[in-house]
C-alpha cells in the first residue's frame, strides 16, 4: 500500500480532482473485473468438485 501526502492547495485545484476521480474510476472498474474473474474461476472449481462426488 501506498500513501501520498498531498498539500490543501492541489487538493483544491479542479485538474487534482479530475485526474483522481478518473483514477479512482478505473480503480473500482479494476476490481470489478477482478472480482467476476474470481467468479468464473469459483463456479468452474464447484462444478467440477460436483462432478466428481457424482461418480
Amino acid at each position: 500500500m501506498c500513501v501520498l501526502i498531498v498539500p490543501d492547495e492541489m487538493k483544491q485545484s479542479k485538474e487534482y480532482n479530475q485526474v483522481f476521480e478518473n483514477y479512482m474510476k478505473d480503480q473500482q472498474k479494476e476490481r470489478a473485473e477482478i472480482v467476476a474473474e474470481e467468479r468464473v474461476q469459483d463456479r468452474s472449481f464447484l462444478s467440477m468438485v460436483k462432478k466428481s462426488t457424482k461418480l
